[in-house]
Order: C-alpha cells, then structure tokens, then sequence
C-alpha cells in the first residue's frame, strides 16, 4: 500500500461527498474489518479511525465483536448493525437493465454456441463496451484525481460502486491516485478482473494496475492503482 497524504480525502459516490465516517461506513459495508485495516484503507490515522468507530457504535451504526486470537491483546471486529445497513439502498437498475439489454441483442446463432462462462463474458464484454462508449467523453478532469473521481461518479449511477484516494509515493516523481472497487466489482476469483483493469484504463486514460497484495481473502474490497 502506498503513503498516503495527512489530510482527509472525500469519498465519492454519485453526486454526494462522504468524510471519514463515510468512508469507515462504506467499507464496511462490504466486509467486517479490524480499525487498522480501516487505517490502511483510508489512510487515516488508526486513532482518529477509533474515535470515529466510537461515535458510529454510540449511534448504533456499527458493532464491535471480539475475535479470538492465539497470542497478544485481543482483536476486534468492525461491522454494520442491520440499521447501519438501511443507509445503502442497492442501485443496481442501471447495471441490470444493461446486461438484459445485451443479452436480448445476442443472435440465435450467438445463443445456440454460447452457454456458462463464455455466455457470461461475452454479455459481461458488451457491457463494459457499452459503458465506455457512454461515459468516455464525459470524463473531462485535468487531473488523474479529477478523472477517477468522474469515474466514480458515473459508475455510481449505474449501481458500480468506487472509492478514490489520492496517494502519494515516495520514490515516483508523477501523480498517482488508488481506487477501492467494492461489491459487485470485488469478486476477485471470477476471472474478470482484468476486464475491470480495461475498463479503468479506457475511461481514466491511464495505466490501471491491480494491487494484489491488498486483497484479503474474506473481503469484498480490491484496490487499483491509477498511474498516468
């Protein structure tokens, strides 16, 4: 994982802007996670991380179980209360009227010699085309940041859900900037994700890379790496 800068970086989902807490809320709404991994994922100072997650179980947003462990201090375990949950209704219209609409527009012939995967990939294609064709011009940001951010935006409406970070490496003398594809986009061993790679690069005209290393198994969250 890169450094990443002191100062707090929005999320951005659709046409709204979400601080640290919404950040915390966002990841966990896909996975259960210990505060330093929210530290990592935000990169937000893991006591600032707690005082957060303080305040989230005090409003009944959050619940915190404790995990066993072998050896050291105990662990503990971040995760939405069913209340929590009710903040994030599933907007997934947009993205299911896509894939109906392409499978409607495969040939007889198409259907009769594609079946399973390759049914799927084919149909999982035409989307992720379709949806360069209608987003590319729109993404007009000066700045890989700018740009990612669009992304997000975009995507958002369409029931695709990202989060931008910017980050910075020390030894790179050149703009990079994280993105955290969650749920839908997240299921890291259904052979897909170099196509969402392609649909990052197309849309962001940058190099997009996956960061294996921060993939954990158990979770709904991966992290790409946008480098112009």
């Amino acid at each position: 994982m890169l450094n990443t800068l002191e100062h707090e970086m929005p999320v951005h989902q659709g046409r709204r802007s979400r601080g640290t807490k919404g950040q915390i809320v966002s990841l966990l709404r896909y996975s259960p996670m210990s505060a330093l991994d929210l530290a990592s994922h935000t990169g937000i100072a893991g006591s600032t991380v707690r005082r957060h997650l303080d305040v989230l179980i005090r409003d009944g947003i959050v619940l915190q179980e404790p995990v066993r462990v072998s050896v050291g201090r105990p662990k503990f375990l971040f995760s939405l209360t069913e209340s929590g949950t009710q903040h994030f209704p599933r907007n997934y219209a947009g993205l299911v009227t896509r894939i109906i609409s392409q499978i409607l527009l495969l040939t007889e012939d198409q259907t009769s010699v594609l079946a399973g995967r390759s049914l799927s990939n084919e149909v999982y294609d035409r989307v992720l085309a379709q949806l360069i064709d209608d987003y590319k011009h729109r993404i007009i940001g000066n700045t890989i940041l700018e740009r990612a951010e669009q992304v997000a935006q975009f995507m958002y409406l369409e029931g695709i859900e990202y989060q931008v970070r910017y980050a910075v490496d020390p030894d790179a003398d050149h703009e990079r900037v994280e993105m955290y594809g969650l749920g839908m986009l997240a299921r890291y061993e259904d052979g897909l994700i170099g196509r969402s790679c392609e649909l990052l690069s197309e849309l962001l005209d940058a190099r997009v890379t996956l960061v294996e290393e921060d993939h954990q198994v158990g979770t709904q969250i991966l992290t790409y790496l946008i480098e112009k």
